[in-house]
């Protein structure tokens, strides 16, 4: 796996210019997994709280991009990202959030506030330039 700090920083720029302290406030890793055979674009990992507490750490989120994110156009990267980051909730505790009705609401919202202007590092990315 490969650390894309590039995005995780956008993506704190963009929770801090938006007012989300939720996601502002929490570490989420962002990694390129070009090994994965899965037929999904991104997923979103949560550390459990059990882990939080057995180990004394922070919530912690990792977002973790496949090879097929890395064809899509930078609006629909862009998407793929607010679709991700509504997995977190607004108590950023460790958990993810299903596809429910906050899921949604916060989806379009994160979706209609993101433009490709936000994260200059989606232009520059692609799977062999890692």
């Amino acid at each position: 796996m490969i650390r894309l700090e590039e995005i995780e920083r956008d993506i704190k720029a963009w929770a801090r210019a938006r007012g989300l302290r939720h996601l502002a406030d929490v570490e989420i890793a962002v990694v390129y997994n070009p090994r994965s055979r899965s037929r999904a674009v991104a997923r979103m990992w949560g550390l459990n709280r059990v882990f939080q507490l057995a180990y004394g750490m922070p919530p912690l989120y990792v977002l973790e991009l496949l090879e097929a994110f890395f064809h899509m156009s930078c609006q629909g990267r862009a998407r793929v990202l607010a679709h991700e980051l509504a997995h977190v909730p607004s108590t950023a505790s460790g958990a993810l959030r299903p596809h429910n009705k906050a899921f949604w609401r916060d989806y379009r919202r994160y979706a209609g506030m993101m433009t490709c202007d936000d994260f200059p590092s989606l232009r520059l990315i692609s799977p062999r330039g890692i």
